[in-house]
């Protein structure tokens, strides 16, 4: 047998059944994420969801593709690239990391496409996830907004390794919100007080009992005890010696910087309604 034109065959048939595998799996994942996203211009999350698993299964079948097909030249010079194969390792070093984060991701499931996640201080939700990187849209919550800022960011999925991964899905929905009000101590700071806990109770009634039906489901499925859902008030003073409201209320996501809104405006009036009267113009002096 003429073994340098059987390789020669071989190597040929090879590289004809890899351009054939690899177009056929691109057409068709082509044709799949046409139909799932149909015409819409901006996707829901189970599309997206969709879009990503037709997308992270069609480099998995041409990866298997590619292995099966070229796995008998590969033996056949497993021992002469010994030497290009650690060569290639130490090249692809980072390559390898974002794979293996990717492993680290599905078996520890940590999150998936549409949850909110949370990693090395950048907050977005997850639209699209694949062996080697993870998009996220980021979200501004570091003003008390939760609002998709329109930028997108690419992490790779190495970072897992050194940063650990918050999700906060349950932000989607409702929140935690806090925001303080600071005000010069002139006021009866109990009093105060005790208006703000009035008007919280107004505003939060209308979705008090939801809150606290969803309050408890999320209890039941961290299995941790998550503080109340009641509106809280605390009384502090700053290095400057001014009186600092900090409010918290467990509200829906989208109404937090309404809430906030109204609760401040609120409170402002009663506070200048105080300065003008009578009382505290003699506390101030002539």
């Amino acid at each position: 047998m003429d073994w340098p034109s059987f390789l020669d065959q071989l190597q040929t048939n090879s590289l004809v059944t890899t351009v054939i595998l690899i177009s056929a799996i691109g057409l068709g994942r082509w044709f799949l994420v046409r139909l799932v996203r149909g015409d819409d211009d901006i996707l829901h999350e189970e599309q997206r969801r969709w879009i990503s698993r037709i997308r992270n299964g069609a480099v998995t079948l041409v990866l298997m593709g590619l292995l099966f097909i070229w796995l008998p030249e590969l033996n056949t010079f497993a021992l002469s690239i010994t030497a290009v194969a650690v060569a290639i390792v130490i090249a692809t070093k980072e390559l390898i990391l974002c794979i293996s984060g990717a492993l680290l991701r599905t078996g520890s499931q940590s999150y998936r496409v549409g949850d909110w996640i949370e990693v090395n201080g950048v907050q977005g939700e997850v639209v699209d996830q694949n062996l080697l990187a993870t998009t996220l849209a980021e979200i501004d919550s570091k003003h008390n907004r939760y609002d998709f800022t329109g930028k997108t960011i690419t992490m790779p999925n190495s970072t897992f390794f050194t940063h650990h991964v918050k999700n906060q899905n349950f932000l989607k929905n409702y929140v935690f919100h806090e925001f303080s009000i600071c005000l010069e101590p002139e006021i009866n700071v109990v009093e105060a007080r005790d208006l703000i806990l009035e008007k919280l109770e107004a505003y939060t009634k209308p979705f008090r009992e939801v809150a606290r039906r969803y309050n408890a489901l999320i209890e039941k499925r961290s299995g941790i005890d998550v503080p109340s859902p009641d509106p809280k008030v605390y009384v502090t003073t700053n290095e400057l010696a001014k009186s600092v409201f900090t409010v918290i209320i467990f509200c829906p996501t989208k109404e937090a910087v309404e809430l906030e809104q109204d609760v401040t405006r609120d409170f402002m009036e009663f506070f200048y309604e105080r300065r003008q009267s009578p009382y505290v113009h003699r506390l101030k002096g002539p």
